[in-house]
Formats: structure tokens, sequence, C-alpha cells
């Protein structure tokens, strides 16, 4: 009898594929952010929170599946709801969570990482661990790609940034 046994790359890419089956999810790789795609951003995102919770033994599924979804929405999407840059940062975790519900089945965990992954500029809190999870991994992601992709500086020059600067 043989058992298989997984790899890490393996679990994700099982869970990313659900994602990139959908037309719309695969629209994202047409939309800037952070100086790249939308979903090269996700995908970033998704792999962090999948090894981070997967590293702190939480519910790495629902965890990567919020990171995957986080961010899944068109300029369409904005048009259709009217909604400004300046309450883009507010409004587009619910315009997430709305695409989020017409394409997948989603569950609790999964809902509060999408809308709550702005918080502190949201009101929300994330209620669970792997909320938290995807709210600093996006953060993280985030400060990384504006650095190297707006920037144009790479991690290592970012880093010493930090240290010198910021600490």
């Amino acid at each position: 009898m043989v058992i298989s046994v997984k790899t890490n790359k393996s679990v994700y890419y099982d869970i990313y594929s659900e994602f990139y089956n959908v037309n719309k999810f695969r629209e994202l790789k047409s939309i800037m952010h952070h100086g790249d795609n939308r979903l090269n951003h996700i995908n970033r995102v998704a792999k962090l929170s999948f090894n981070v919770s997967k590293f702190l033994k939480c519910d790495y599924i629902s965890c990567t599946r919020g990171a995957m979804m986080h961010d899944f929405f068109t300029k369409e999407d904005l048009t259709k709801t009217n909604t400004k840059y300046n309450k883009f940062l507010k409004m587009h975790p619910t315009i997430a969570l709305n695409n989020a519900n017409k394409y997948f089945e989603i569950n609790e965990i999964e809902e509060d990482a999408i809308k709550t992954h702005m918080y502190p500029i949201t009101k929300e809190k994330p209620k669970y661990k792997e909320s938290k999870i995807v709210c600093i991994c996006d953060k993280l992601i985030s400060f990384y790609e504006f650095f190297r992709f707006e920037l144009g500086i790479t991690y290592v020059f970012a880093y010493i940034f930090c240290v010198r600067v910021l600490i």
C-alpha cells in the first residue's frame, strides 16, 4: 500500500486552482495593484497566509481561501458601485465579499478575513486568528510591493531602510 503525502506546495495549489478556474478571478491579472497585477498580489498574500497559518496550526485552508478572496474585485465592480477613490479603501472589502459570495461558497472565517483585511482603516476588527493573519500578511506584502515595484528597491534595501530609519 502506497500512502501519498502532499507537500505544502501541492496543498496550496489545490486551493489556488479552485479560484483560478473562475474567469472573473483570472481577470485580476490585468489590473494594476501596488505596481504589479492584483492576481500576483493576492497570490503573495495567500501564500504567506498559508505558510503562517500552517506554522501556527490554524485553519490554513480557510485562511488561505480568505486571502485568495480579500481583493477579489475588478474595475467594473468599482464602476457599478460608483466607488470613488477616496472611499475605495473602506469599500473594497465589501465589494470583494459580494464577489466571493457570488462565485464561491464561503465560511465565517473566510468572510471575516475578507471584510476585515483593511483594519484599522475599516472599523471592524478581525474576529479569528486566521482573519488577523490575512490582515497582517496583506500589509506586509503591500509594504514589500510598494518598495519592490513602486520604488524599484529590492527587499535588501527595503530591509536596510526599515532597520536604519524605522527602528
